[in-house]
C-alpha cells in the first residue's frame, strides 16, 4: 500500500517527488530548520499561500525521489465538466468592479496605487470521480516546456492545487541565486507564423505601459535581494518570454549570498509576495486584494522544494486550479497587473487567454 502523493514537480529541470513517511508543517521556517537539521528525510516541498498572514503553508518533510508512480486507473469514464454558470457571472461582474476602482485609485491626481495585480475565478462541477494525478498527468503533457506543480492541502486531504507555472520565482545553488520575474503580457496571435508573432508582441511589450509594469517588479526583487547579495546581475532590458497563449517580459537576474547559510525563509520573507502577484506599494495593495477578492489560498502562492543543504527552487503559482474532491468542483483563478493605463477590456481578455491554460486541461473550449 502506498502512501498518497503530497506533492510533485514535473517538466523543465526535470521530476521531483516524496516518499516518505512524511512530517508535515504549516511554517516555513519550522519546516526549512527540520530539513536543514538533517535527523529525518532530506527535502521539504510543498506550497506557500499568496498572504501568509491569512493563510497557511502545506509542507511535507521526507526523501526526495525522481521516480513518479503511474497513477491508479479509477473505474468508470472520464468526467464532463459543467460551468458554475452563477458563480462564474457573480465572479466576472466583481472582478469589472474591482478594476474599475483600481483605476479611480490609480489615475488620481496624487495616486495611492502604481500597479495592483487583479484576479477572477472560474467554478466548475463534475459528476463521479476524478482522479487527482491523471488530471496532473494531462497537465504534464500538454504543458511539458512550464514547470507543472502538484500539491495536496495539508488541512484538507482531498483538496489539491495544481498547474503549470511560467515563472522561476527563487532558484538556490550553494550561494548563487537565480530567478526569472515576469510582469507585462500580450495575447499571442496564433494567425500569425511564430516569428512574425514574436515581433508583433515585441512591438507592442516594449511600449512604456508594460516596460514600467515590469520595472516595478524588477526594482522589487533587486531590492529585496540586494540585503543579501552584494552583487547582481540583470540585463537593463527584459526579455520576451514564451508561455502558452501568451508572451511576456522576463528579466533573468543572478546573484552571489555573502552567506550561503543564509535561511531561505529569509529570501521568501524579503520577497513574497511581489509585484507579479500584488502590487505597488505592497501594503495597500494587498489590503485591497483582501478586501475585494475571495481568499486566494495558494494561488500567486510559491511551490516547490527546501533541500537538507539549503538549496531550494521555488515557482509562482499560477495558470493552475484546485480540485475539491468532496465537493466535486474544481476552481480555476488567474489574474493580471494593471496600471494607470490600462483598459478593461484588455485585462479581461488578458485573464481570458490565462484561463485557457487549464480550460484546455479540462477539455473546455
Amino acid at each position: 500500500m502506498h502512501d498518497p502523493v503530497r506533492f510533485r514537480l514535473a517538466g523543465a529541470n526535470g521530476p521531483v517527488g516524496l516518499e516518505g513517511p512524511l512530517i508535515c508543517y504549516h511554517n516555513l521556517a519550522e519546516a526549512e530548520a527540520a530539513v536543514r537539521a538533517g535527523a529525518y528525510g532530506n527535502v521539504v516541498a510543498g506550497a506557500i499561500p499568496f498572504d501568509t498572514e491569512l493563510a497557511e503553508s502545506s509542507l511535507y518533510l521526507g526523501w526526495r525521489t525522481a521516480e513518479h508512480r503511474p497513477s491508479p486507473r479509477l473505474p468508470g469514464r472520464r468526467p464532463e465538466f459543467r460551468a458554475d454558470v452563477e458563480f462564474n457571472d457573480a465572479a466576472i461582474a466583481n472582478y469589472l468592479r474591482h478594476i474599475d476602482d483600481a483605476l479611480t485609485l490609480l489615475r488620481a491626481a496624487e495616486p495611492e496605487l502604481e500597479k495592483i495585480v487583479i484576479s477572477r475565478c472560474e467554478r466548475y462541477f463534475y459528476d463521479g470521480v476524478v482522479d487527482p494525478l491523471a488530471l496532473f498527468a494531462r497537465i504534464t503533457e500538454l504543458y511539458p516546456n512550464a514547470r507543472s506543480y502538484f500539491v495536496e492541502h495539508l488541512d484538507h486531504p482531498g483538496v489539491y492545487t495544481m498547474g503549470a507555472s511560467p515563472e522561476l520565482f527563487l532558484a538556490k545553488s550553494g550561494a548563487t541565486i537565480t530567478m526569472t520575474p515576469l510582469a507585462g503580457t500580450v495575447l499571442r496571435d496564433t494567425r500569425l507564423p511564430e516569428s512574425a508573432d514574436r515581433e508583433r508582441a515585441r512591438a507592442l511589450l516594449f511600449d512604456d505601459k508594460y516596460l514600467t509594469e515590469h520595472r516595478h517588479l524588477v526594482d522589487f526583487m533587486v531590492k529585496g535581494l540586494s540585503a543579501f547579495c552584494p552583487d547582481l546581475d540583470y540585463p537593463d532590458d527584459p526579455e520576451l518570454v514564451t508561455a502558452p497563449g501568451l508572451w511576456h517580459l522576463g528579466t533573468p537576474i543572478t546573484a552571489r549570498l555573502l552567506d550561503p547559510e543564509i535561511p531561505v525563509t529569509e529570501l521568501v520573507a524579503a520577497l513574497h509576495p511581489s509585484p507579479a502577484v500584488c502590487g505597488v506599494p505592497q501594503t495597500g495593495s494587498r489590503r485591497m486584494i483582501a478586501d475585494y477578492e475571495p481568499a486566494r489560498a495558494y494561488y500567486g502562492g510559491l511551490v516547490g522544494w527546501i533541500d537538507s543543504t539549503g538549496d531550494c527552487e521555488f515557482h509562482m503559482a499560477l495558470r493552475g486550479l484546485e480540485l475539491d474532491s468532496h465537493r466535486s468542483d474544481l476552481t480555476l483563478r488567474t489574474g493580471g497587473g494593471v496600471v494607470s493605463r490600462s483598459r478593461i477590456d484588455t485585462e479581461f481578455a488578458e485573464t481570458s487567454a490565462k484561463l485557457a491554460t487549464m480550460r484546455r486541461v479540462l477539455g473546455i473550449p
